[in-house]
């Protein structure tokens, strides 16, 4: 009997062992990604800074009539370490959550005192993570595809 129970502890732990191995492998992944998407976006975030205070803007642009700034938060930072808070009503992100690829769902809420609050009927958009440099390529490439074309 006391083998048998031996027996089931050792084979439990090294089952447990495998599940962990296999696991890790996978939050290794997880965690890789996350880093991914954390560098790509602080490649997207604006800085603007205003009367001796910073603050982080996501840039997003939906539509042609739909476009503009979130505040990541709803404070900005000032010198001699104080807070300054974001001006009511301005968008904020509520909540951010990676996607497909470089794309993000961010919900959009309003700066209220200080803080981000969802707004009554949730808004949700899909912001693309590009930055600045590589939109400016893209541009500049499709320029010159164009003057390409006009000249056969």
């Amino acid at each position: 009997m006391l083998l048998l129970k031996l027996t089931l502890v050792v084979l439990t732990s090294v089952i447990g062992e495998r599940a962990l191995c296999t696991d890790s492998g996978t939050a290794l992944q997880a965690k890789e990604k996350e880093k991914e998407f954390e560098s790509l976006l602080q490649k997207v975030l604006m800085t603007d800074t205003s009367n001796g205070c910073t603050s982080k803007l996501l840039p997003y642009f939906e539509n042609v009539k739909d476009n503009g700034f979130l505040a990541v938060n709803c404070t900005k930072s000032c010198q001699e370490d104080k807070q300054e808070k974001v001006v009511d009503g301005n968008e904020c992100i509520v909540t951010l959550q990676s996607s497909d690829g470089d794309e993000v769902k961010v919900e959009v809420g309003s700066c209220d005192n200080g803080s981000c609050k969802p707004k009554s009927s949730p808004k949700y958009i899909t912001v693309t993570l590009t930055d600045a440099e590589e939109e400016e390529e893209d541009e500049d490439g499709k320029r010159e595809e164009g003057e390409a074309e006009k000249e056969e």
